[in-house]
């Protein structure tokens, strides 16, 4: 049962006022790291800085993080950061800029910023802390020790140390009524898979998967939704689950880190443009099946807590998921085959999964395929 979240968890909407001082903890100086339009758009940032400035915060913004956040980006941030000696960073969106945040904490702190050295987590000075805004419900990102940066190679790699806890998370639901139907469910893929890969792992504990287990299922009776929620806008108190179903998510893979299903989706996000939670959730059906198959007593106490069975889970899933329209060539997948040894996602599976078993599933779905 261990379990370690140093994060001060503030929920409900509203929150961010009522709750100003928090800030006034971590510093009397801050970076605001964004995108160009979320934080604007969802009300966010506006209630951000209304805070700061009610208890004397000077702030500056960065809103230069894209999907998929690269390290020349964080980078730039840092150097802004150091220049205004700040003294701690505000993330405000979904998991591009809430990972870009911890990294930028890291970059700033340190003396050495160089590419290897933020990978390396051995670092020369602690982060800066980071407090965390959520305005999508899949990341998770508020509550786990974790950055995912693309490398100047263009892969997505990832890095973990207990100081990139967020120090404080705010989770206001309001901020995701703003988000359009086709990101609304693919957050809610990115929600369910995080669940899904924690619950089937070799890490897990019981905390970790009595998180999972909730997660999954808010989400059964939340997907039955959001897959037509193209007719209907969601209200606050739906818009609220799914939110909620995303920090189960991150507490569970706080303990855990995720399985297959994230390992094999990064290639889709970086080379097809495809978003992330329909990259990882285009493999759940596989890893779903597999697991009920290696598992099978693991997969039979997950369907009664969640009150589905494996079809109806399976269902929500393909009712949420858009095609993806991409076809690989064999020679494609031997390219890509070499980031799948000894890949540490793929270790975290039961039984043996593999670069052999990586190649099989992903050849499988992609090529002379298109997926419906």
């Amino acid at each position: 049962m261990n379990f370690y979240v140093p994060v001060n968890i503030i929920m409900g909407k509203g929150c961010i006022s009522a709750n100003a001082a928090v800030f006034s903890k971590a510093g009397k100086k801050c970076m605001i790291v964004t995108g160009k339009n979320a934080a604007k758009r969802s009300g966010a940032l506006d209630d951000l800085t209304a805070a700061l400035e009610r208890v004397g915060i000077e702030y500056i913004v960065f809103d230069g993080i894209e999907q998929n956040p690269s390290y020349s980006s964080c980078l730039a941030a840092a150097i802004e950061a150091k220049n205004a000696e700040v003294d701690f960073i505000v993330g405000i969106g979904g998991g591009s800029p809430l990972d870009a945040a911890k990294a930028i904490a890291v970059l700033t702190a340190c003396a050495d910023t160089s590419e290897e050295s933020m990978y390396s987590m051995k670092w020369d000075a602690e982060p800066l802390p980071v407090i965390a805004i959520g305005t999508t419900a899949g990341t998770g990102s508020e509550v786990t020790p974790v950055a995912v940066i693309t490398s100047s190679d263009g892969l997505k790699k990832s890095f973990r140390a207990p100081s990139l806890y967020p120090v404080a998370a705010f989770g206001d639901a309001s901020y995701t009524m703003s988000l359009s139907p086709e990101f609304t469910r693919s957050t809610a893929l990115d929600a369910l898979s995080h669940c899904i890969e924690s619950y089937f792992n070799r890490t897990a504990n019981d905390i970790s998967k009595t998180f999972a287990i909730r997660g999954i299922a808010i989400l059964v009776e939340m997907l039955d939704k959001t897959a037509d929620c193209h007719t209907s806008q969601l209200p606050f108190e739906e818009r609220e689950k799914l939110y909620c179903a995303s920090i189960y998510g991150g507490l569970a893979i706080s303990v855990t880190g995720t399985a297959f299903p994230h390992a094999l989706g990064y290639f889709l996000s970086e080379q097809y443009n495809i978003c992330h939670g329909n990259a990882c959730a285009v493999y759940l059906e596989e890893f779903i099946n597999y697991n009920v198959n290696i598992a099978p007593e693991e997969a039979d106490r997950l369907f009664k807590a969640i009150d589905a069975d494996k079809e109806t889970l399976i269902s929500l899933i393909k009712r949420n998921l858009p095609e993806l329209k991409v076809e690989l060539t064999n020679e494609k997948i031997n390219e890509l085959s070499p980031r799948y040894e000894n890949n540490k996602s793929l270790n975290k599976c039961y039984g043996k999964v593999d670069r052999d078993f990586a190649v099989e599933i992903i050849g499988k779905l992609f090529v002379d395929y298109k997926h419906k």
